[in-house]
C-alpha cells in the first residue's frame, strides 16, 4: 500500500467516524457530593473535562445536568439534574451520556437499572475518561452492574466509618465545629480551643477575644437590651461572623441559644470536651429570655428605623403607630400616624421629631429621679428549671393531642391542660420581663441626653419600651406646635 493509499484510508475512516458522531447528542452529568472521602473535583472542572471528551469524539453537547452538593447513595436523596437527564433519555433528546467518573453517575444498583430500562433499544453510549460503554451491550451492562455494586459497598463502608467516628467523638464529648467559616464564634476550627485575642475593639481600643463578645452579648441580653440593639452595636464596632460576613438580624439568637457556650453537647445536658464561655445558670437564663421574647414576637422581621414605631399607640383605636413622610410647601416632614391603609382609624398624626424629643425627655426624667430602683436581684435559679419543665410538658401534651384528637372528650381535657400550661408560661415571661426592666433601669440610671442620643437606635427603643408607655391622642386643636396634653406618657 502506497503512502497515498494510506492517507486515503485514514481520511475515509475519519469521514466515517464524523458521519457516525454527527447523530450523537450528548448530555453531560456532573455531581459533587458532601461525602468528605469522595473525589471532590468541582462540578465546573467535571464539565470542562467532559466537554473535552465530547470534542475529541465529535459529539454535540445537548445539555448539562449538574447536581452540586447532592449525594447519590442515600435512598431518599433528591437529584434534580439526574431526574432531568433521565427524562431527556426517555424522550430521546439525548443518545449519549458523558461523566467525569462512573461513581459520579451511579452509586446504587437501582439507579443503574432505571437508566438501563429507559435506555433499552436506543443505543445510548456512556463515556468517561476511563473509556466508553454501550448501554445496549450485555457485556457492558454486566461490567456496569459490578461497578455499581462496588460503589454501593464503598458508600456503606464510608457511612459505617463516619458513624463510628461520630459515636467515638460523642463519647469523648466532641462534635464537629461547623458554623460559618468552619467554626463557631469564640472557638477555633477544632471546636475545643478558644479563639485567641487577635481583634482590637473599635469602641474600647482594647484587645478583645470572641469569648469576651459572647459574654458581653449574654450580659446585655439579661440587662434587657434587644437582640437588634446588640447586633447593631457589634456591627458599628467592626465585628463580623467567624466567616467574615456581616452580623445579621437574628445572629445573636442563634449564637446564644447554642448549648456549646455552656460547655454542653447538642442535647443541652451532656458535658462536652470544650471549655464553657458562659456558666450553666447564665446560659439557661439567657435562653429563657430569648424564648420569652420569641413567644411574644413570633414574626419578628426587619428592625424599625424610627424610635417609636411599634411602641407608640393610637389613643382612639389602640393600634401601634406607623411612620410616614409627607411634603407640604416645599418641606418634607416625618410623621407618626394611625394609617387607614394599615387598618388604622386615621385620626392620629403627630410630628415624629417633636414626639421623639418629648418622649426621650420623659424617659431621661424617669431614669434620673432619686427613687429610680437600683434593680432587683437576678432571676432565681429555679425559674429556668420551671420553664424547661413547662416546655417539656407542653410538648408532651401536644403530642397526646395529636394522637387522641379524634376523641372529643379527651381533646377537651388536653386543650384545657394546654391552656393551663400557657398561663403558667405567660406568668414566667412577666416575671422575667419585670426583672429585665429593673436591670435595665439600674444600668442606665443617671443617663444624660448626649449619652442617650449616642446609643444605637435599637438600644434606645428597648429603653423607651422598658420605661414608659406612649399613647398619642387626637389633636385637641388644629394648627402647628406640639401640645403635651395630646400625648399620654405613663411610666411602667
Amino acid at each position: 500500500m502506497t503512502a497515498t493509499d494510506g492517507e486515503r484510508l485514514r481520511a475515509a475512516r475519519e469521514e466515517g467516524r464524523a458521519a457516525l458522531a454527527a447523530g450523537i447528542r450528548a448530555g453531560i452529568y456532573t455531581r459533587m457530593s458532601l461525602a468528605r472521602m469522595d473525589d471532590q473535583t468541582k462540578v465546573a472542572d467535571q464539565e470542562r473535562i467532559c466537554r473535552q471528551l465530547a470534542a475529541a469524539r465529535g459529539w454535540e453537547v445537548a445539555d448539562v445536568y449538574p447536581d452540586n452538593n447532592r449525594s447519590a447513595w442515600k435512598r431518599d436523596r433528591k437529584r434534580p439534574g439526574w431526574d432531568a437527564m433521565l427524562a431527556d433519555v426517555d424522550a430521546g433528546k439525548i443518545n449519549a451520556i458523558i461523566v467525569y467518573h462512573g461513581d459520579r453517575l451511579i452509586r446504587q444498583p437501582v439507579d443503574l437499572e432505571k437508566l438501563l430500562d429507559l435506555a433499552r433499544g436506543k443505543g445510548i453510549r456512556l463515556a468517561s475518561p476511563a473509556g466508553e460503554r454501550d448501554l445496549d451491550s450485555g457485556e457492558d451492562q454486566f461490567i456496569l452492574s459490578i461497578e455499581a455494586a462496588m460503589a454501593r459497598r464503598e458508600s456503606a463502608n464510608i457511612s459505617r466509618r463516619q458513624k463510628a467516628r461520630y459515636e467515638r467523638d460523642k463519647r469523648n464529648g466532641r462534635v464537629m465545629a461547623q458554623g460559618p467559616g468552619g467554626r463557631r464564634l469564640g472557638y477555633r476550627s477544632d471546636g475545643v480551643t478558644l479563639y485567641p485575642a487577635d481583634r482590637c475593639d473599635v469602641a474600647t481600643r482594647a484587645e478583645v477575644t470572641e469569648a469576651d463578645i459572647v459574654r458581653e452579648m449574654a450580659e446585655r441580653t439579661l440587662a434587657g437590651e434587644s437582640a437588634s440593639a446588640i447586633e447593631a452595636s457589634l456591627r458599628e464596632r467592626g465585628w463580623t461572623t467567624p466567616g467574615g460576613s456581616r452580623i445579621q438580624h437574628g445572629s445573636l439568637r442563634r449564637w446564644l441559644a447554642n448549648p456549646r457556650y455552656a460547655g454542653l453537647m447538642p442535647d443541652g445536658e451532656s458535658a462536652a470536651a470544650w471549655p464553657a464561655i458562659l456558666d450553666r445558670e447564665t446560659w439557661e437564663r439567657v435562653r429563657l429570655v430569648l424564648e420569652a421574647r420569641a413567644a411574644g414576637h413570633p414574626r419578628e422581621g426587619r428592625p424599625p428605623v424610627n424610635l417609636l414605631t411599634g411602641i407608640a399607640r393610637c389613643g382612639t383605636c389602640g393600634r401601634t403607630l406607623m411612620t410616614a413622610h409627607v411634603s407640604s410647601r416645599g418641606y418634607r416632614s416625618r410623621l407618626y400616624g394611625c394609617d387607614k391603609r394599615e387598618g388604622g382609624c386615621g385620626k392620629v398624626w403627630r410630628n415624629a421629631e417633636l414626639l421623639d424629643a418629648y418622649v426621650s425627655g420623659r424617659v431621661l426624667g424617669a431614669l434620673n429621679r432619686d427613687d429610680t430602683p437600683e434593680g432587683e436581684a437576678p432571676a432565681p435559679p429555679d425559674m429556668t428549671a420551671e420553664w424547661r419543665a413547662l416546655a417539656t410538658e407542653r410538648a408532651a401534651t401536644e403530642a397526646l393531642l395529636a394522637d387522641y384528637g379524634k376523641s372529643a372528650g379527651r381533646a377537651r381535657l388536653l386543650m384545657s391542660r394546654l391552656d393551663g400550661i400557657d398561663k403558667q408560661m405567660a406568668e414566667l415571661r412577666e416575671r422575667e420581663a419585670g426583672d429585665a426592666r429593673s436591670r435595665l433601669l439600674a444600668r442606665y440610671r443617671g443617663l444624660t441626653r448626649e449619652q442617650l442620643e449616642a446609643m444605637p437606635l435599637e438600644a434606645r427603643r428597648s429603653l423607651v419600651a422598658a420605661v414608659v408607655t406612649v399613647t398619642v391622642l387626637p389633636a385637641s386643636k388644629r394648627g402647628p406646635g406640639f401640645r403635651e396634653c395630646d400625648v399620654r406618657v405613663e411610666e411602667r
